[in-house]
């Protein structure tokens, strides 16, 4: 989640103008909440942050900064376009990912307080929204 949050703010900070804009700062503000969230969870259950792992979604985030389109050094239309399918196809993960949560706590009280369900309904508002913004990239781009 890392990753998508340092994503959804670079996306944002190219794109501050208009609903676009809105959106991302929303997301954005979204993103920061459930990583609060899964911290509290992983000391609720004794699990660990990796921050190893965390790093290198960082890394990961950083280097796909460097990507081939149409101005290698400058955003773009097309820069825009692989920034909001990125976003859609992480927030489809997050939507599988509270969904497993919510299949597998079973009776263990120390993930009782956690609302998976609305955390899946929220991942899945994002990715309807990001359809809109990318299909909209799309024409722009194309």
């Amino acid at each position: 989640m890392v990753g998508e949050t340092e994503l959804a703010e670079r996306c944002h900070g190219s794109n501050e103008e208009g609903i676009l804009g809105l959106f991302l700062q929303e997301l954005s503000t979204d993103l920061h909440a459930e990583q609060q969230l899964l911290k509290e969870m992983l000391e609720r259950i004794g699990g660990a942050q990796s921050l190893v792992k965390q790093g290198m979604a960082w890394l990961a985030e950083k280097g796909g900064r460097f990507r081939l389109n149409d101005a290698l050094l400058e955003y773009s239309d097309l820069s825009r376009l692989v920034e909001l399918e990125t976003l859609f196809v992480a927030a489809q993960e997050r939507r599988s990912f509270w969904e497993n949560l919510q299949a597998a706590r079973g009776t263990d009280k120390r993930l009782s307080p956690i609302d998976f369900v609305r955390r899946q309904q929220q991942a899945l508002r994002h990715a309807e929204a990001l359809t809109k913004h990318r299909l909209d990239a799309v024409r722009k781009a194309i």
